[in-house]
């Protein structure tokens, strides 16, 4: 570990065996601690004086409490983290030394996770308190009450709704809500008004105290709340509140144009990301249309367009894919126990719930299972599923949401249905890989079925090599999988159909009528395709395609078509050849200037036209056979003798 870390151990009251020694941490400032109340501030002491840039808080007390005592005087406060080894390890595994192992696992995962972690940067956000609520009296009004003093409520109410006196503060509206859109601060109602008439609403927040067909995925500042007794518009008068005044909004994806495969030679092509947010916060550039932007503001961080992106020139910040990737390595790692885990991505909402939950009950299930929170589901990508199966888990679970509140999970079934062909080509098994839901209430009935799925599973298929696992992209990180898959199983599956939408392919070549002319060089945003100057030869790399169809649509002889499909071969990790020639040299030179394939079609070409066949016979025949310096001199030394070019 690079960074300074202070490490806060607590064993809560003597009741968790935690041995700090057996964690065998890489730091000396560790405080182990048997209650926040006795050893808080001693640990504070160590931070400060040892000017620790990191703190690990290995607690179950109150974030807010630690960052408040570790909040220095003058200078920068350390960066906290926190990790719940008693619910997630101690209280749901009976045995103290597999519920060890487990926690062991656990804490270096998030040290290496927050080592690898950047800081992300954040937007000023600002909502004020312009409240619209749809809804009937009573709850419209009781509702508006509840609010603080600096709201300011907009009430459409239904044309036979209950008369309402409102404050001097409120406007009301006889209508329904037609359509909303926007975000926190700064959403967009149209509202349908008695008699036909529709009016747009500029507004900071929206609830809707009934079903919603308007309100689609779930945003910021968007309630929607059904049955509401007192106690719940009480809650919500709070969460709108709350989400009053100004914010600073974490930038929740980086976006690198560089390596983006919008488009080139003013051709668009991919965008897989636009269609993939269910917030519209992804557009093409209006200034750049072969590029996208990012409306940072509008984005929900549900991680949808970085698990869509083919190239990761979208990628989340929060966890970053170096985040994500060190923390599968540290869990994952063949010294930290047992082997065979199995390794649960849950989202940050129902997913998060449920672990929670089954540490408060407990509900016991195996100490194998090793938890991994995302954003949400579709935050996670093929490479995270398979990476986590070559670094040697014996199965991957997905646990999320039954109705998840970013929409529907098209993308996150798309890329499951590619893992799953990838593992039966491989012979591995596509019982390896499922996907859990749950909701309020299914938590015993979830972690049944999570424990019948680890409890199955065969040993794991794929042993870590120990090579340190540096990947910088997704499809990096494809690439090298599908490597280790091929070298472990010692089979190379081939070519394998896939759906149109998934972003593999292979570009079939005719090399009779290729020509070399580098169109589809010159086109490929990904560099899929490059020209081989000292061999003269065409080279392709499939798992650097996204079938973005650039090459098959701009190449001039039309001898390009592409396959959809995905190649599991040693020969597909890398560049291949797929056309080749021979460099001609100049007549009068000598000097290598063209290939041949190059040179007889633009001889076929230019000499059939007719015009141009006196140009070039007698003395003239030849220009065509010279490198460009020696044509010059050639052509001069004609004019010279009267030819009129």
């Amino acid at each position: 570990m690079t960074a300074k870390w202070g490490i806060f151990l607590c064993n809560c009251r003597h009741t968790l065996a935690l041995d700090p020694q057996r964690f065998d941490l890489l730091t000396s400032h560790v405080q182990f601690a048997t209650h926040p109340d006795d050893d808080l501030q001693d640990f504070a002491g160590l931070v400060h004086r040892e000017r620790c840039t990191h703190a690990m808080i290995v607690c179950c007390d109150s974030p807010a409490r630690f960052e408040d005592a570790l909040r220095p005087d003058i200078g920068p406060s350390p960066k906290t983290h926190f990790v719940d080894l008693k619910e997630s390890c101690f209280a749901v595994h009976a045995d103290p030394q597999e519920a060890h192992d487990k926690a062991r696992r656990l804490l270096r995962a998030a040290l290496q996770a927050a080592e690898a972690q950047t800081e992300p940067r954040y937007l000023p956000l600002r909502s004020d308190g312009r409240v619209l609520i749809v809804a009937d009296e009573p709850l419209a009004g009781n509702l508006a009450r509840r609010l603080s003093r600096d709201s300011r409520p907009i009430l459409v109410l239904s044309p036979h709704a209950s008369a309402v006196e409102p404050l001097p503060s409120w406007r009301v509206y006889r209508g329904e809500l037609l359509e909303a859109s926007g975000r926190l601060g700064d959403f967009r109602a149209v509202i349908g008004l008695h008699g036909g008439e529709q009016q747009e609403l500029v507004v900071d927040q929206v609830v809707t105290l009934a079903a919603d067909p308007a309100a689609g995925p779930t945003r910021t500042g968007y309630h929607v709340l059904n049955g509401a007794d007192a106690a719940d518009l009480d809650q919500l008068a709070g969460r709108i509140d709350d989400l009053t005044g100004d914010f600073l909004k974490i930038v929740h994806v980086a976006y690198d144009a560089d390596i983006c495969a919008g488009g080139a030679a003013g051709r668009q092509a991919c965008g897989a990301c636009i269609p993939a947010c269910p917030y519209k916060a992804i557009r093409r550039d209006p200034t750049n249309p072969l590029r996208v932007e990012v409306d940072h503001l509008a984005c929900e961080g549900c991680g949808a367009c970085s698990s869509a992106c083919p190239t990761s020139a979208l990628r989340f910040t929060e966890p970053s894919p170096q985040a994500l990737y060190a923390q599968l390595a540290a869990l994952l790692a063949p010294n930290n126990g047992n082997a065979d885990q199995v390794v649960v991505f849950h989202c940050s909402e129902q997913g998060r719930r449920l672990i929670e939950e089954a540490g408060r009950q407990p509900l016991p299930y195996p100490s194998k299972v090793l938890g991994v929170q995302v954003p949400c589901l579709r935050h996670v990508s093929a490479a995270a599923i398979l990476g986590a199966l070559r670094l040697g888990a014996a199965g991957v679970g997905l646990l999320g949401c039954a109705a998840c509140p970013h929409g529907e999970r098209a993308l996150l079934e798309r890329t499951l249905a590619f893992c799953r062909l990838t593992l039966e080509a491989f012979e591995l098994g596509p019982g390896r890989l499922r996907l859990f839901v749950t909701a309020d209430g299914g938590e015993a009935e979830t972690v049944s079925d999570l424990t019948r799925f680890a409890e199955s599973l065969p040993p794991a298929p794929i042993h870590w090599d120990g090579k340190p696992w540096r990947v910088t992209s997704d499809r990096q990180a494809l690439t090298e999988i599908v490597g280790t898959f091929i070298e472990q199983r010692r089979r190379e599956p081939g070519r394998q159909p896939i759906d149109a939408a998934l972003p593999f392919a292979t570009a079939e070549v005719e090399a009779d009528g290729c020509t070399l002319c580098r169109s589809c060089v010159n086109v490929c945003p990904t560099h899929a395709f490059r020209l081989d100057e000292p061999t003269s030869s065409l080279q392709f790399n499939h798992f650097a395609c996204v079938a973005c169809g650039l090459c098959e649509t701009l190449c001039p002889e039309n001898v390009i078509s592409l396959q959809h499909e995905v190649v599991f071969t040693h020969e597909a990790l890398d560049y291949r050849t797929v056309v080749r020639d021979e460099m001609v040299a100049c007549l009068q030179c000598g000097k290598p200037f063209i290939n041949r394939k190059s040179l007889d079609a633009i001889l076929a070409k230019m000499l059939h036209l007719g015009p141009l066949m006196e140009a070039f016979s007698g003395a003239r025949q030849n220009l065509l056979r010279m490198c460009p310096d020696c044509r010059a001199v050639a052509a001069m030394q004609e004019v010279e003798q009267g030819w009129e070019p």
